[in-house]
């Protein structure tokens, strides 16, 4: 299968996203994500690279949930990136809409008070993401207006819907870096970032286009996966407080959010507690995992 970051955007055309802004605000959210349905009839068939990965991973998923006794997860692959469609389109309404009503619930441990005490006392912190849930509804959350973000992403594999998304944003304190470009530079800089309090995030469940071949493969779903080094060693190398971070939607205008400190200093094991977190979220909420590419290619590990 094509490498994720050969995968180019389908259906995001400039004037299709304006039209779809359009129509949000005219008839809202429920409306829009109606229209995407009959969307996706159209888009679906004509994306066999995405349809094959949603299938491999079901089944990778069912075999998992087989093995550990818990009751098999069933969804079509159009449901699935039915389901990627609206979280995009949740997604613009939550950073370019200040009317949007968002309802938030926390996954309330141990972690997470170690996470509000850092906020509490503008610790910076590094903020390891995923494709798992929608990252960008945290910009909803009020605790997060009064701390500015630092978000790295992969800005030419969806360039349309970035340059969208940057027209029309109104969060203001948040900032992309293109993952193309990180160097020396850009790490001195975000470590001045972090100590000033400021929070750095970065996906760590996609290999680097830039350095294909560096990663760890550790179990995901009872399958060895790469992960990439970089984003752990760049966490790594900031000595900053290092938080996994998930935003799930629960439905009706809500969502939830699960945080998970990761505190071992091999970089192997920080992915590894990285990878059993995500997992314990996937078996929950299977069907917002929205990696459209063969993120299983490694043959399966020693049962």
């Amino acid at each position: 299968m094509t490498k994720w970051y050969n995968i180019r955007e389908q259906s995001a055309g400039k004037i299709r996203l304006e039209t779809l802004w359009i129509a949000y605000k005219i008839f809202g959210i429920k409306f829009l994500k109606i229209v995407l349905w009959f969307v996706c009839l159209f888009i679906v068939p004509f994306a066999k690279p995405a349809r094959n990965a949603s299938r491999k991973y079901q089944i990778i998923l069912n075999e998992h949930q087989c093995k550990i006794g818990q009751k098999k997860t069933k969804f079509s692959s159009f449901s699935h990136i039915y389901a990627f469609a609206c979280s995009a389109m949740d997604k613009m309404a939550a950073s370019c809409d200040k009317r949007k009503p968002i309802k938030f619930t926390i996954n309330k441990n141990a972690d997470w008070e170690q996470f509000q005490k850092h906020i509490e006392q503008n610790t910076g912190m590094f903020l390891i993401c995923s494709h798992l849930g929608n990252i960008e509804a945290l910009s909803a959350f009020p605790d997060s207006s009064n701390k500015k973000m630092h978000a790295f992403m992969q800005v030419s594999q969806n360039s349309t819907f970035h340059q969208f998304m940057m027209r029309h944003n109104i969060t203001t304190n948040t900032t992309i870096y293109p993952t193309e470009n990180i160097g020396l530079n850009i790490a001195g800089e975000m470590y001045d970032n972090l100590q000033k309090g400021d929070l750095v995030m970065m996906a760590g469940d996609r290999t680097s286009p830039n350095s294909p071949t560096k990663y760890e493969t550790v179990s995901f779903l009872g399958v060895d996966c790469k992960f990439p080094i970089g984003t752990f060693k760049f966490a790594k190398s900031q000595s900053c407080p290092i938080f996994s971070i998930c935003v799930m939607n629960l439905g009706h205008e809500k969502y939830g959010i699960y945080v998970k400190q990761i505190k071992s200093a091999n970089v192997h094991e920080m992915i590894t507690e990285y990878a059993k977190f995500l997992e314990k979220l996937v078996l929950i909420y299977p069907k917002q995992w929205f990696n459209f590419f063969d993120f299983f290619e490694i043959n399966k590990g020693k049962k």
